[in-house]
């Protein structure tokens, strides 16, 4: 028991690689960080899988596309009456194809997507209705007399 090898988790996978590994031979991954200053690489530091950046909330990672394009569309379709129907009827076509596509994990960015695509489906549905109630009024002329 004393032979084995020590072992440390991936930065980038996570599976356990020997510490006298220079790359991970599931991922291949870099597992020294490159640093001009000390002749001796240094192992790299993982990131844990709760740890949330201030960059994660304004750049969305680990999140479905389909999400984030249902959320804005949705918005974007909501705050224009009318013409915003070219958005929200989309936002609610790319919110259902996320709900039907979601990860099944807890974690943040799963998370994330669902909330997203929820958002995006609420608002390109009343976005859709409202443009929907506008155009009739434009058609039948109660607006704009």
């Amino acid at each position: 028991m004393a032979d084995e090898p020590r072992k440390t988790p991936c930065p980038e996978c996570g599976k356990l690689v020997s510490v006298r590994a220079e790359s991970c031979p599931f991922c291949d991954a870099d597992l020294f960080e490159d640093d001009d200053d000390d002749e001796r690489p240094r192992p790299k530091r993982r990131k844990k899988s709760g740890d949330v950046e201030a960059v994660d909330f304004i750049i969305p990672t680990n999140v479905s596309v389909w999400s984030i394009l249902s959320c804005y569309m949705g918005l974007i379709g909501f705050c224009l009456p009318g013409v915003g129907l070219v958005f929200a009827i989309p936002a609610v076509i790319f919110g259902i194809i996320a709900l039907r596509r979601r990860k099944k994990a807890s974690s943040y960015g799963a998370v994330t997507s669902d909330i997203r695509a929820i958002i995006g489906l609420v608002l390109g549905g009343l976005g859709t209705l409202i443009g929907i109630i506008v155009l009739i009024l434009l058609i039948t002329g109660r607006i704009l007399k």
